[in-house]
This record gives C-alpha cells, structure tokens and sequence, in this order.
C-alpha cells in the first residue's frame, strides 16, 4: 500500500511539471552556443589530423559536451522521458572514459 502511494506520488510529480518557457529559451540558447563550439573544436581537430593516434580518441571526448546538453536540454523539456535520455548520456560518458584512457595510453606511448 506504501509502496503504491509512493509510485503514484512520483508519477503526478513528473507527469505534470513543465519548466518555465523561460529557462526552456536560455537553455536552449547555450544548447546552440555549445553545439556551435563543439562543432568548430571537432573540424579544427579533424583539419589538422596529423597525429591520428592520439586525436581519434580526443574526438570521442570533444563530443560527450553536446552529449550532456543535448541530454540536459530534453530532460529539462521533457521531464517524462529524463530517465530513459540519461541511460543513453551514461553509455556515452562510459565510451568517453574509455577515449581518455586510451588517449592517455596513446599520449604516453605505453602498451598492454
């Protein structure tokens, strides 16, 4: 009976917030101004790919900051699909761990 009182309290919670148009507007604003950057980063890397050892893996992590705000745009959005957007941010940011460690290994020249 708890237990159901609870889901149904979560439920009205995130079924019916809206985010102020407000905070929808400035967020979406630095969603572009981060895509924007990230994008110029990303060719700039890529016009100058003359180590691409080490750069393939930095391109990997360039891309999980529109990752993020992308992912924070939707969640503040649509607060009803947050949960299952920030299970897609988290297997990025796992693969983006994964290009900074190899980026790492590849910066120090060591081998497994």
């Amino acid at each position: 009976m708890h237990l159901m009182k609870i889901q149904s309290q979560s439920n009205i919670l995130t079924s019916d917030y809206t985010a102020p148009t407000w905070a929808v507007i400035i967020a979406g604003a630095f969603v572009i101004l981060t895509l924007v950057l990230s994008l110029y980063l990303l060719f700039e890397h890529l016009s100058a790919y003359k180590n691409p050892e080490e750069q393939k893996f930095l391109i990997g992590v360039i891309m999980m900051v529109p990752c993020y705000a992308i992912e924070s745009f939707v969640s503040l959005a649509h607060p009803s699909i947050s949960v299952d957007i920030e299970i897609l941010r988290d297997c990025y940011e796992s693969f983006a761990m994964y290009c900074f460690g190899r980026y790492l290994v590849a910066c120090l020249g060591m081998s497994f």
